[in-house]
């Protein structure tokens, strides 16, 4: 449990420092670097921050990494030589067996008590967000209604190449549209009918989204978050990895269209974002 602690924390300082690195260079790597750059590489900070990957190397190749110092050496051998010729007596011996136990049991100690704050707080951590999925989604298919079929939807589909089926569902507390449900995905749109370009383009957004494996990686970013759940900046990434996805998604959309096209669409993004804090305003 020791390892384990001191791995987590290990994890932790080095994820803090590559989040607060890209935090840093953002106003500089979004002028620079295309959107799905700035996804994949807070995605990146999240892999970091749950796979202690020096462990993979050998401890042959770790051995060779890890400084010599000779003075360190030299001071052991002054000590060995200054016991030889001063020997302890056994009661000497025993006395300083009994302090070490004591201080290893002290340890041992400490660390079962963060291990089992750690591991409470991981638990709570993840009941709390799959027990707020559960409900959030049980909520939105009871106050929708699937739509049998949408040829725009199969048209956005096929150019896509997703062969599965996409459930599109119609709701009443649905202010923008939105992908939800990983094993089985439904996109739900709200009451109010879009036109014919701007109804396409966020289709394909959706879409996009299912096939970029968007909702995957942000369960991913929430175990990061689990695991991390006493570190500030672990929220600090995931709310950046749900901007990212965001901007990614939306570039991936417009790519190709006109300049009149791409006004259209940012135009409906602004008012379906609109209409989403009116209805969170009035709840």
């Amino acid at each position: 449990m020791a390892e384990m602690i001191k791995t987590i924390f290990l994890l932790s300082c080095v994820g803090t420092g590559f989040i607060l690195l890209l935090i840093l260079l953002k106003p500089w790597t979004v002028k620079n670097f295309p959107a799905r750059w700035q996804y994949f590489a807070w995605l990146a900070v999240t892999i970091f921050m749950l796979f202690p990957i020096w462990k993979l190397v050998p401890a042959k190749e770790a051995q060779k990494l890890t400084p010599y110092f000779p003075s360190v050496q030299i001071a052991q051998n002054t000590v060995f030589q200054n016991s030889e010729e001063t020997p302890a007596t056994g009661m000497d011996e025993a006395l300083m067996d009994i302090q070490e136990n004591t201080m290893q049991q002290k340890n041992i100690r400490i660390y079962d008590l963060v291990f089992c704050v750690w591991l409470c707080g991981v638990i709570l951590f993840l009941a709390f967000s799959f027990s707020s999925y559960a409900v959030f989604l049980v909520h939105k298919k009871k106050n929708s209604v699937e739509l049998e079929k949408s040829q725009l939807v199969e048209e956005i589909r096929q150019e896509l190449h997703i062969r599965r089926n996409i459930k599109i569902r119609i709701s009443s507390d649905t202010a923008s549209p939105m992908l939800a449900g990983v094993f089985s995905p439904v996109i739900y749109v709200p009451e109010k009918a879009l036109d014919g370009t701007a109804q396409r383009m966020v289709f394909r957004h959706e879409l996009i989204h299912y096939k970029h494996k968007d909702l995957i990686w942000k369960w991913f970013s929430l175990m990061v978050n689990a695991v991390h759940w006493f570190n500030p900046f672990a929220y600090l990434l995931s709310a950046n990895i749900s901007e990212a996805c965001e901007v990614a998604c939306d570039m991936a959309v417009i790519r190709g269209l006109t300049e009149q096209e791409q006004k259209e669409y940012m135009n409906t993004i602004l008012d379906l974002v609109q209409n989403k804090k009116r209805r969170e305003n009035n709840a």
